[in-house]
């Protein structure tokens, strides 16, 4: 069976990012045979997002998925998932992005070359020797630092490093292990923590992971940060403790 590739990307407030993004996927994976479809979860934005992904329907392969309210982060990465995992096969692919343009797509190939080398998830981190980050204020540095770090103590994932990156790629088999555990609640989390927290569900069901060194342009988003920093961080702690339950489960 011809292996699939989904492309997730949540977005709040992003239509003139998406602009440039849709076509920027689609230009760096039409020239690949792996067929691919692009998601866009449109988390409740009052600018003309909405309008804007009905005019892409006809243009790529694309579903737009449409939050009335806005939920937050981790509640459109939930519904873009369980919308891959009714739709893919376990060969599949799902790789999930930010909508700022602060990852660029170019990244994906590579990222689908190591899922083909045996991995099952596979992170694009700006941490790794060689990587770098532009733009990114230090209290935000600090925070993910800090986070990471936290992680690695409380639930070590060999091959991994960063945990807080939103720049993923699953294979959809490992995606489907965590399902059959926590069915609907596989991404609890409504915040920015909830792609670490399907990180770590994923890979207490023995997922094989790896990371590739990439360039984060903080520097591109077109909006402000939609990220609360006190609120995110008391997100992660959260999550911390939560995490220890799951590392005692693997």
């Amino acid at each position: 069976m011809t292996q699939r590739l989904f492309v997730l990307v949540p977005a709040y407030n992003e239509e003139a990012a998406l602009q440039r993004l849709v076509p920027d996927i689609a230009a760096a994976l039409q020239s690949r045979s792996v067929p691919f479809r692009i998601s866009v979860v449109n988390d409740g934005s009052h600018d003309e997002t909405r309008a804007l992904l009905e005019s892409l329907r006809g243009k790529y392969s694309f579903e737009p998925l449409i939050h009335p309210q806005n939920q937050g982060y981790g509640a459109a990465l939930k519904t873009g998932y369980l919308w891959i995992l009714q739709n893919a096969q376990p060969e599949d692919v799902a790789v999930s992005m930010d909508a700022d343009n602060t990852h660029s797509p170019s990244y994906i190939p590579a990222m689908l070359a190591e899922i083909n080398h045996g991995y099952d998830v596979v992170t694009a981190s700006y941490l790794l020797p060689g990587a770098k980050a532009f733009g990114v204020p230090p209290l935000r540095r600090l925070m993910s630092r800090a986070s990471n770090a936290l992680f690695r103590i409380a639930f070590p994932i060999p091959g991994t490093r960063t945990y807080t990156n939103g720049f993923r790629a699953y294979r959809v088999a490992a995606l489907q292990k965590a399902y059959a555990v926590h069915g609907e609640k596989l991404i609890e989390e409504t915040g920015f923590p909830g792609g670490t927290e399907l990180l770590l569900k994923v890979c207490a069901r023995g997922a094989r992971t790896t990371e590739i060194p990439f360039d984060l342009h903080y520097e591109n988003r077109g909006t402000d940060s939609k990220i609360n920093i006190p609120r995110t961080i008391s997100q992660y702690l959260a999550l911390l403790r939560r995490a220890r339950g799951l590392a005692r489960a693997r």
